[in-house]
């Protein structure tokens, strides 16, 4: 067989069709292949984000409850207001019971939170330190929420054991809901 002018150009212009084909057909498809590979694989990509963020959303519901839940034991061991003069008198007792002598209580500005309001209350007391110790578990152990939010104590030179307290106490308390709606319609004008 005899190449010759005829089959050399014939044998270029295949060679030149093969080498079109791969540029114009094969080229552009591997692009876009290439193209939707990486499309499919920022999705799937998302697509693990978004189940690994709404996993707990099933749980939510419960966790919702359990909130609520904790939300009603907190306001139910908040006294009414008309009670705080109650449970006031229930503290001065409680240092009498424990041989403390009262010296001062001042009620300072009750302060106003979302669904509740603070009462904080100073207190003077003096008497032997065995006493004011039980008068302060027996105050943790008070049905209602307290907190002691400074104390003071110094001890009494006269007898071994004699100290004098100062501290102020805050009693937690439910506002009336007259008030509260009073409050409301005058932040509303």
């Amino acid at each position: 067989m005899k190449f010759g002018a005829r089959e050399i150009i014939f044998v270029t212009l295949m060679a030149g069709l093969l080498v079109a084909t791969y540029f114009l057909v094969l080229a552009k498809g591997q692009a876009r292949r290439e193209a939707l590979l990486s499309e499919i694989s920022s999705k799937q990509t998302a697509l693990a984000n978004l189940k690994s963020s709404t996993a707990g959303i099933d749980d939510l519901g419960h966790k919702i409850d359990e909130l609520q839940k904790a939300i009603a034991f907190f306001e139910s061991k908040l006294p009414q207001e008309r009670e705080v003069d109650k449970i006031l008198k229930e503290v001065w007792q409680m240092a009498e019971q424990n041989s403390l002598v009262t010296r001062t209580v001042k009620t300072q500005k009750s302060e106003r939170g979302p669904n509740y309001s603070e009462q904080p209350i100073t207190m003077a007391l003096a008497g032997d330190f065995n006493g004011f110790y039980s008068f302060l578990l027996q105050l943790e152990k008070l049905p209602r929420i307290t907190r002691v939010t400074q104390m003071k104590l110094e001890k009494m030179q006269e007898r071994d054991g004699s100290m004098t307290a100062s501290l102020t106490l805050s009693i937690f308390f439910e506002p009336d809901q007259s008030s509260s709606g009073s409050q409301k319609m005058a932040s509303g004008m």
